[in-house]
């Protein structure tokens, strides 16, 4: 008996519209972040204009410490800024994962018995191939490569994935010009840890949109019903299962 994979039309322009609104929700929520320099002025004016002063207050200090609440409050808006563009790349990729796995587990119910909770982004590529589509050989897999190191490196900070994410994006680990670094300090290597500093990974809205962008390639990309055989599919599944 054959199984089937069908890439429904329909069904696909729904994945890629669902990858769209990443954008879309990304680019509605910036808003909050459009001017925090301007934030953070007004929280330092706020503090200096309603400090409870006295006649032994001396308005020079007052103004020394609101100007350094300024600097603290811009720094920290700036860090929950750079955090939201990392949430929704890691988003981003979680929902293209998620769309195969729901993909693969709505075709193939038909056919074979298994237990949905357990299934894996390696049983899908291992579905896929046995159905003659190698996801590993698609265009957009480089730049969905990229982008699994990348949300894996935002989990995990330096390791194994930001080693293989150096190799491809190391502009990536490279400091600004007005930062005034040498030129072989790793950014993430002085700072560690992605989400406590700004500046341990040089990413940007350009890079989540070509993400965005590859996500929606991959759909484009897939014929529109793929087979296999049923003996040969449960057979390498399980095979995969014992090498997990």
């Amino acid at each position: 008996m054959e199984t089937q994979l069908y890439f429904w039309k329909p069904l696909i322009e729904q994945y890629q519209n669902d990858l769209s609104l990443v954008e879309e929700y990304y680019k509605h929520t910036m808003v909050v972040f459009s001017d925090i320099e301007k934030d953070a002025e007004g929280y330092a004016k706020e503090f200096y204009e309603n400090y409870p002063a006295t006649e032994a207050t001396d308005p020079a200090s007052v103004a020394e410490w609101a100007e350094e609440i300024s600097i603290e409050k811009y720094q920290s808006l700036s860090a929950m800024k750079f955090n939201h563009l990392l949430m929704t790349i890691s988003m981003l990729y979680q929902a293209w994962e998620q769309q195969l796995i729901k993909f693969m587990i709505h075709e193939l119910h038909r056919y074979i018995r298994f237990d949905k909770r357990t299934v894996s982004f390696n049983d899908v590529q291992t579905v896929f191939r046995l159905h003659g589509v190698d996801i590993l050989k698609t265009e957009s897999w480089v730049k969905i490569r990229e982008l699994k190191f990348l949300v894996n490196t935002i989990k995990h900070g330096d390791g194994d994935s930001a080693n293989k994410l150096r190799k491809i994006r190391p502009d990536y680990f490279r400091f600004p010009d007005r930062f005034k670094m040498g030129k072989e300090t790793d950014s993430l290597d002085l700072y560690g840890s992605v989400l406590f500093d700004e500046h341990s990974l040089q990413v940007s809205d350009t890079d989540l949109y070509s993400y965005i962008e590859a996500t929606k390639k991959f759909w484009g990309e897939m014929p529109e019903r793929a087979y296999s055989n049923t003996e040969t599919l449960i057979e390498e599944l399980t095979k995969e299962r014992g090498r997990q």
